[in-house]
């Protein structure tokens, strides 16, 4: 925002309606639009802090939800990657149903036949006591050689052990067939258990992604919240500015409205104020804060300005009263002069404001600011209609500084 420049300083907000003609030029109403102009910059500075903080909060849920989404896509692989596992499995308790299945009627098929191999067995030994086909003395007497003999004994012997390893092969089997059985139902038990695991998995990682769903849709309704309230944010700000930027309008013009009031002489400081080197230190450090730039001459006008003031009767009647006078320089109230009294304002400014207590003044002027603030207040004042800054005053460039008096 732009200010006069050791005139009518700092601008800020009030509710004051400025007319075409002229604003209220009391000093009260030029303090209170000040205090209302720093309330309306104090609220848009607020707006925006707040909307900063919204916009984190918002970048902060966006992030959460990014890492969201990515957790259920995660938990959506693993599920089916379970699911894949389950089908698998299944399979494998299949093809095991079916060996269990296969083995059950090897085992009935050998069973079956190591019954009929048994009862074969019984048969035999039964027809050979009945015939008494074992007896030796009776097989003896029957032969009609020992060779005879002989060839009976040997076969009764071969069928006795034909029959006896037939057992054997078909116990081994049925042992074998039994241990296969064991193994294999052993594993069916294991893949059963294996797939109840999987289920289980399969149901905890649902739940995960019910529960990481439901905090998913949480969050994009807090992020739909956060952009209503940065929306409203924007609006109040706008508003916000267009206030201040009209508030600040008002306070300029009533600065302006009150220069005018106190223009009623206009200056001519000529020397023979008695001040202390406090003062001249103070009117130094002013000059520094507001010409150190502009070279002996635009140093020297600030200086005439405040001693034209200090001779005039419409202002304070010495150099500290002028230059503390509410709402007159820029940098004494934002602390730059002060700054520069604590360090000592440097020879050039302090030769410049001993000149102009001397009375060796070069301007009769009231009122500075720069020339670029003059004259872009005049083409405002043209704008609205008004007469121009430029044309109800008359003044004199110094470097930056435009030094005048109101017409």
């Amino acid at each position: 925002m732009k200010k006069f420049r050791g005139c009518l300083a700092v601008l800020i907000l009030a509710t004051v309606c400025i007319c075409s003609s002229s604003a209220q030029a009391s000093q009260s109403e030029v303090d209170r639009l000040k205090q209302e102009s720093e309330n309306a910059s104090n609220a848009v500075n607020q707006i925006n802090d707040t909307k900063k903080q919204v916009e984190d909060a918002k970048e902060q849920l966006e992030d959460q939800a990014d890492s969201l989404s990515g957790q259920i896509t995660s938990l959506n692989n693993q599920i089916t990657t379970v699911t894949g596992e389950i089908s698998a499995t299944e399979e494998d308790i299949a093809t095991v149903e079916a060996d269990i299945e296969t083995l059950n009627q090897q085992l009935t098929d050998t069973q079956a036949s190591l019954d009929e191999q048994k009862e074969y067995m019984k048969v035999r030994i039964q027809y050979m006591y009945e015939n008494q086909s074992t007896n030796t003395l009776v097989n003896f007497l029957e032969s009609g050689s020992m060779a005879d003999f002989l060839s009976r004994l040997e076969y009764a012997a071969q069928i006795t052990a034909y029959d006896q390893k037939a057992v054997e092969k078909f116990e081994a089997t049925e042992q074998q067939l039994e241990e296969t059985k064991a193994a294999i139902q052993e594993k069916s038990e294991e893949l059963s258990a294996y797939q109840d695991n999987l289920e289980s998995k399969k149901t905890q990682l649902g739940t995960l992604v019910n529960s990481t769903s439901t905090a998913l849709n949480t969050t994009n309704s807090q992020i739909a919240d956060t952009q209503e309230a940065i929306a409203e944010l924007e609006k109040q700000l706008e508003e916000a500015k267009a206030y201040e930027q009209k508030i600040q309008k008002q306070y300029q013009d009533a600065q302006v409205a009150l220069a005018e009031k106190l223009a009623g002489e206009q200056g001519g400081y000529s020397g023979g104020y008695s001040t202390t080197d406090e003062e001249t230190l103070l009117l130094a450090a002013l000059i520094q804060a507001e010409a150190a730039n502009q070279g002996d001459a635009g140093r020297l006008a600030v200086g005439s300005v405040v001693m034209n003031r200090v001779a005039s009767s419409k202002f304070p009647n010495t150099v500290s009263g002028v230059i503390y006078a509410s709402g007159q320089f820029a940098p004494v109230t934002s602390g730059r002069v002060a700054i520069i009294l604590a360090e000592g304002p440097n020879s050039a400014c302090q030769y410049a404001a001993a000149q102009a207590i001397a009375g060796n003044t070069n301007t009769d002027a009231l009122f500075f600011c720069t020339y670029t603030y003059a004259q872009a207040l005049h083409e405002s004042q043209v704008a609205a209609g008004q007469s121009g800054f430029l044309d109800r005053t008359a003044g004199t460039v110094i470097n930056a500084h435009y030094f005048y008096n109101y017409k």
